[in-house]
């Protein structure tokens, strides 16, 4: 966390730090905050809903490997009993799920409950501010930004539901789809993944790289062959690679697959001038913003249109307020925009409806990510099936707030653990 972030809260991002002639500071939810002015919402109860799947086949990247598929809801209640539900990330280490939990059921809802709000950002400032100085206590900013990301997302999707909208409606966007593309394909089982995704209507395939040039290679050639020369085709080297030379060299070796991104070539926390020697090196566009750690840092890439794609994570860092602050619909639409945003996740359900939220008010040509490995917490919570249902798109859930209502006995009887924690 940087000094300036450490003074002026978790996970938020400094005003002065995004430029006007991109987006007007928080203008977007400023016409919202009117909107909300005057009905305000008091938090009643706090809840960590834990939920853990078992899965037959690992999800291996090249650096980690997930054994079984985790999520962690955050449900909040308010004292009309309207509820609404968030997702933090949760997937590495393996028992992260259980900390951050505990974290939201102890620290954060003793803050939370009794607390009244119009519009959600004011709790997410207020939260960044008041978890500041246990940021640096713990040395552990990332996971106090996770919580406070999922918190965000719940209460924006309370205080739609409440309304009687959908998540974008509440924006003044009509979406009904967004773009998507297939996620987590493990070289090893490209062609397996692939056809399966194509047969399900995705148009864009994601594979990962990062094992060795011959792995890589043959998973990629598998790729592209299966889905055909019209299709895109991206890979994901998920920090593999140490040096701009050495990330450079294997890129090239694939780039005759006609590759429409890069993925973290590089460790995220590469300094500028090192991206800037890669991007002489090959001419692959690149991807990444997953792991930057702060709204600034995000805000600093997107201004400066370092990637060609940015990718934070909604259930990481910022949540709908953080991420809006930067991404407003006006920037990501912007006629002289280079870098696109495109949401990364990886998780469960209610995270991935509300990353589609997010890109429906952003705008522009990014793609939702949709890991197509086995998950029945991304495929049975709820009544919204997260595959395209024509051009590659893939349908908004239909409900109000960000559209997920969590059926745990579904969960209970596919074999999923679950685990209720009230703060």
């Amino acid at each position: 966390m940087s000094l300036r972030n450490s003074m002026t809260g978790v996970g938020m991002t400094s005003p002065e730090n995004i430029s006007e002639d991109i987006n007007p500071p928080d203008q977007l939810l400023s016409d919202i905050a009117e909107r909300l002015e005057g009905d305000p919402h008091v938090i009643e109860r706090v809840e960590a809903v834990l939920l853990r799947a078992q899965i037959d086949v690992p999800v291996q990247t090249s650096f980690g490997t997930m054994r079984d598929r985790p999520a962690l809801l955050v449900k909040i209640t308010e004292k009309s009993g309207c509820v609404g539900y968030g997702e933090i990330w949760c997937n590495f280490p393996t028992r992260g799920a259980e900390y951050k939990a505990g974290l939201l059921t102890t620290e954060f809802a003793f803050w939370l409950k009794g607390r009244s709000f119009c519009s959600p950002a004011e709790i997410f400032d207020d939260l960044g501010r008041a978890f500041a100085v246990l940021a640096l206590q713990t040395a552990d900013p990332g996971t106090l930004a996770q919580v406070i990301a999922g918190v965000d997302q719940a209460l924006w999707d309370l205080v739609a539901r409440k309304r009687g909208e959908r998540l974008c409606s509440l924006f003044d966007v009509a979406a009904t789809s967004v773009p998507a593309y297939a996620s987590g394909i493990h070289p090893s089982q490209a062609e397996e993944k692939a056809h399966r995704a194509r047969q399900q209507g995705f148009t864009a395939f994601k594979v990962k790289v990062g094992f060795g040039d011959a792995l890589d290679r043959a998973g990629v050639a598998a790729a592209r062959e299966m889905i055909g020369d019209d299709a895109r085709l991206m890979i994901d080297a998920n920090q593999a690679w140490a040096l701009p030379e050495h990330a450079g060299e294997a890129i090239n070796r694939l780039k005759d697959f006609s590759l429409s991104w890069v993925e973290e070539p590089l460790p995220a926390n590469t300094q500028p001038g090192t991206w800037q020697t890669l991007t002489k090196i090959t001419d692959v566009p690149l991807a990444g913003g997953e792991n930057l750690p702060t709204l600034d840092g995000v805000a600093d890439y997107w201004r400066a249109n370092r990637f060609a794609f940015l990718q934070p994570d909604i259930g990481k860092i910022g949540g709908f307020t953080g991420l809006l602050r930067i991404f407003g619909r006006k920037a990501a639409l912007s006629s002289d925009r280079v870098c696109v945003y495109c949401p990364h996740w990886l998780g469960g359900m209610v995270g991935l409806a509300a990353s589609a939220h997010l890109l429906a008010v952003v705008g522009g040509p990014g793609l939702l990510e949709v890991d197509v490995n086995d998950n029945p917490i991304r495929e049975n919570l709820a009544d919204w099936t997260p595959v395209p249902s024509h051009d590659g798109q893939i349908d908004l859930p239909k409900e109000h707030g960000i559209g997920i209502s969590p059926d745990l006995h579904a969960m209970r009887q596919l074999g999923v653990h679950v685990a209720i924690i009230e703060g």
